[in-house]
């Protein structure tokens, strides 16, 4: 009887699962090997094999994307130490340290929407703030920003760094609080400076949480589209388009939702391979004792 009422309890949440997690990702790998559109009824939609992985190889617009994923994944080590610098401040005697913590926190709560348009003001190139302030410590002809092929991901970058920054320094935090203050104390006695422990003592224990920041922001870095589709739509060009907004622009602009599939299916065994790779190496530098 408690099984019973145990089942019933989680029936709710188990067929959710179901209809909106595992039927569609069994429909998204069936559909992958069609050229399904929307439109056409299922009972007449044309099953092509393997065409759909096959062009993606030959679609400049995939190629880009994956390329701009990368470019957005190499800048993972920098958010994630400018959040460990920011949590270790945190982390000693700082004034107002709560109302700092609640300040660098909000911007990864608030809106994407709201983020976005603010950054878009800021970064205008014509009377943009940060080009103002460019122009006064004079330079003459600031970058154009979100209209320049070669300034569009910096600015992608630098938003999510400031998005980002408050959500990694409390994980940050969290474990930085979990160190023994006995390995300080002992480096102190010993004479070591507070940078050499830092780097001796800080990096080597906070390595578990580390490696959970590096899969976490990984996987994130090629879900990210939201701010490229209100701040820059994939442009100029191909310059700025990510995986995840090809994707979506592919299966809702286009309608080619097989074609979409079969992209979202790679993508799916790429970020697998990546984290594999990553989880495998794990056992040479994260620190469990």
């Amino acid at each position: 009887m408690n099984a019973v009422q145990g089942y019933l309890f989680i029936l709710p949440n188990l067929v959710g699962f179901i209809v909106f997690s595992l039927f569609s990702i069994g429909f998204s790998a069936l559909i992958s090997f069609t050229n399904w559109d929307m439109i056409t009824p299922l009972n007449e939609v044309q099953f092509i094999g393997f065409q759909n992985f096959i062009d993606l190889f030959t679609d400049e617009w995939f190629v880009e994307s994956i390329l701009n994923n990368l470019y957005f994944m190499a800048f993972i080590p920098l958010y994630l130490f400018a959040a460990l610098v920011v949590a270790a401040l945190l982390n000693g005697s700082v004034y107002f340290s709560k109302l700092i913590r609640t300040i660098i926190y909000m911007p990864y709560v608030t809106n994407i929407v709201i983020v976005s348009l603010l950054w878009s003001y800021l970064l205008k190139p014509d009377g943009g703030i940060v080009n103002e302030i460019l122009k006064i410590i004079g330079i003459a002809n600031p970058p154009q920003w979100f209209g320049s092929t070669f300034w569009v991901k910096p600015a992608l970058v630098l938003i999510t760094l400031w998005q980002g920054l408050g959500y990694n320094s409390l994980i940050y935090l969290t474990g930085l609080q979990s160190i023994s203050k006995d390995l300080y104390e002992a480096a102190d006695v010993y004479g070591a400076s507070k940078v050499r422990q830092f780097f001796t003592i800080t990096i080597p224990m906070i390595t578990p949480t580390t490696f959970f920041m590096l899969i976490t922001s990984l996987i994130g870095t090629f879900q990210m589209w939201s701010n490229v589709q209100i701040l820059t739509s994939g442009g100029p060009g191909t310059a700025s388009t990510v995986i995840g907004f090809y994707i979506y622009r592919t299966a809702f602009q286009y309608g080619e939702m097989g074609y979409a599939s079969s992209m979202a299916w790679i993508l799916f065994i790429f970020v697998l391979i990546i984290t594999l790779i990553q989880w495998r190496g794990q056992k040479k530098w994260v620190n469990y004792i």
